[in-house]
């Protein structure tokens, strides 16, 4: 199976609703000050990561921005309508369905504050061109009018903005960062879901924000390093939290998230041994069980076969291509 981000995208439109991350689209108030708008992972459109607000007494601060579509517009309609400003947005990495929106926010609020990780440079030069090249030759492909080529077309689009979805502010490091009266750790995972992802500790209410670095019904593997994501895992296992919110996904408690890096763990176990796919990916929905609605599973093993010979076992061409940048 072709390894490329749009072979996924063509997984979405093709397969089943995955219904376990198409959360309502209402706001949740996962702790004092912070609201999540969850974002969507569905057979008739392109993804959207969960965004968070969070509001100190001085401003607020966006942790990412979806897509640039419906979830976009709705986020700057609810930060719009705060009592405070809005002072910066963080990318917990360079998704498109994570900054996607940054454009439209920095039209909205010129000059605004955006803290990333600067490997979307390399993600320019590399897996976005290689998306955009494979867009330009499937678009005109499709039938003139249809949904799908308007959704692809939108992609291409969204490719198009190059630097203006990339970050004001290069977060090369962790750091603890005031904004808006909110004192927020931001701690730098290197060659984990990409070559640098960020994820947020809020100590005033011991939540974590943890990007991609957990997402349901699977580990999404498109540009990742298994061993530093592995590495990544552990690193957020140390924190005394209360409550995660992953990248897609509802929140949940730390006995979820050991669950989860459990299920994990023996994933990458099973790919490295001699059991065939079809044995690892049975393992890791019987160890993820309680997390993993049944209604979730089809879908979930569908992408997972597709990472399983394409990313993760040792062979794999896309852990060669990830991995190989951590040296």
């Amino acid at each position: 199976m072709c390894t490329s981000m749009l072979a996924r995208l063509v997984l979405l439109m093709l397969s089943t609703a995955y219904a376990g991350t198409a959360l309502a689209a209402d706001t949740i108030e996962v702790a004092a000050g912070i609201s999540l708008l969850p974002g969507q992972l569905q057979a008739d459109q392109s993804p959207d990561g969960n965004s968070l607000v969070i509001s100190g007494k001085e401003g607020a601060v966006v942790v990412d921005t979806g897509r640039g579509n419906a979830h976009t517009r709705e986020l700057i309609d609810l930060v719009a309508g705060l009592d405070v400003p809005l002072v910066g947005v963080i990318n917990s990495h360079w998704h498109l369905d994570h900054i996607g929106g940054n454009a439209q926010f920095r039209a909205r609020w010129p000059g605004l504050h955006i803290y990333a990780h600067p490997s979307l440079d390399t993600a320019l030069g590399g897996f976005h061109a290689d998306y955009r090249k494979q867009l330009e030759t499937y678009v005109p492909t499709l039938a003139a009018g249809s949904p799908e080529r308007k959704r692809y077309q939108a992609e291409l689009d969204l490719l198009e903005l190059d630097r203006q979805l990339a970050e004001t502010d290069p977060v090369r490091e962790s750091m603890s960062l005031d904004l808006g009266g909110r004192i927020l750790e931001v701690h730098v995972s290197a060659h984990s879901v990409t070559e640098g992802d960020l994820w947020v500790f809020d100590p005033s209410t011991r939540t974590v924000i943890a990007g991609d670095l957990v997402t349901l019904p699977v580990p999404l593997f498109d540009s990742a390093c298994p061993e530093g994501w592995k590495r990544a895992l552990g690193e957020l296992s140390e924190v005394r939290f209360e409550r995660l919110v992953p990248g897609h996904g509802a929140p949940m408690k730390p006995a979820a998230f050991a669950t989860y890096r459990k299920a994990f763990d023996r994933l990458l176990e099973c790919a490295a041994g001699a059991a065939d796919s079809k044995t690892c990916i049975d393992g890791w929905f019987a160890d993820a069980k309680p997390l993993v609605a049944k209604s979730d599973e089809t879908y979930g093993r569908t992408l997972l076969a597709y990472y399983m010979d394409g990313f993760i076992k040792p062979d794999a061409a896309g852990r060669k291509r990830w991995c190989g940048k951590a040296g």
